[in-house]
């Protein structure tokens, strides 16, 4: 058990290690001889996983623009609609009550 519990300490201690000096090599170099790699002037980066990344949220801000610009089209268009129906149930209440002004003829009903 004590084997165990050694073994599991020393693996965490290397992974930390690990990490560790992983960071240590993206920070800025202390000695002028050491070199940085240097960024892409675009800004474009040469990682898969972050061209991948930013073509995503490009896709995702084209496709927020394509959804907000239908959205605002459907609702012009409801606005029209809903005008047109306001106008043609006007019209048709105008007809109506003019139809009813006139004068009924009355009929005689005799069996």
């Amino acid at each position: 058990m004590k084997t165990r519990q050694l073994i599991i300490a020393a693996a965490m201690l290397a992974v930390t290690g690990g990490a560790m000096a992983q960071q240590a090599s993206t920070m800025q170099p202390s000695s002028p001889d050491m070199t940085v790699p240097a960024s892409p002037a675009n800004g474009v980066s040469n990682d898969p996983y972050v061209q991948k990344r930013q073509s995503d949220a490009d896709a995702k801000a084209e496709y927020k623009m394509q959804k907000k610009t239908i959205k605002q089209q459907a609702k012009a268009d409801k606005k029209a609609a809903k005008a047109d129906l306001k106008a043609e149930k006007k019209e048709s209440t105008a007809e109506r009550n003019a139809q009813l002004a006139q004068p009924q003829p009355k009929t005689d009903k005799t069996p």
